[in-house]
């Protein structure tokens, strides 16, 4: 009994203190707010292998039904990426290394920076003796570091546009 009233008082505070998930059919990411906000951003085209797959990652976390008719705001995204040996065999050849993927993005509105962060992404994988295992072993730590890097950027996205709480306004044309 004391249980169940612990477990009801305790969800009485949690729901007077303003707090909401991230998570879920009642989140914060799922909040119309966002949710229109998100179909109003342009996902700037980046550079490199990496960089198209984050941009696609992106398009498909935060647009799943597409690009709204009229987007307004403008989402820069600067990746840098290094591998960090951190595994040592006796013979002095590595065996396991660090993959780590740092995202710098940019929420621009008509020429004016709105937020401005840093995500970054850290993923180990084994260095193999086999090469072909090893260069599997990297792609796959690259594919999972891009995913964490664009579910930490619709966080941080998720969060501002609650915050901001106001619905974005399309521009209506001349």
């Amino acid at each position: 009994m004391r249980n169940l009233t612990a477990a009801v008082l305790s969800l009485t505070l949690l729901s007077g203190c303003g707090f909401s998930p991230l998570y879920g059919e009642r989140s914060v990411s799922a909040a119309p707010e966002v949710t229109d906000a998100f179909t109003q951003i342009v996902i700037r085209p980046l550079p490199d292998r990496q960089g198209q797959k984050l941009r696609q990652a992106l398009r498909d976390q935060l647009q799943p039904r597409g690009i709204g008719p009229r987007p307004i705001y403008d989402l820069e995204v600067h990746l840098t990426s290094r591998t960090e040996e951190i595994g040592v065999r006796l013979d002095a050849t590595s065996s396991r290394a660090n993959y780590i993927l740092v995202a710098n993005f940019f929420l621009n509105e008509g020429g004016t920076r709105l937020i401005g962060d840093r995500v970054q992404a850290i993923v180990s994988y084994n260095i193999l003796d086999e090469q072909y295992a090893t260069v599997a072993s990297q792609a796959d730590a690259e594919n999972r570091a891009i995913r964490r890097v664009g579910e930490d950027i619709k966080t941080r996205l998720a969060v501002y546009f609650h915050q901001r709480g106001e619905k974005p306004v399309a521009m209506a044309t001349p």
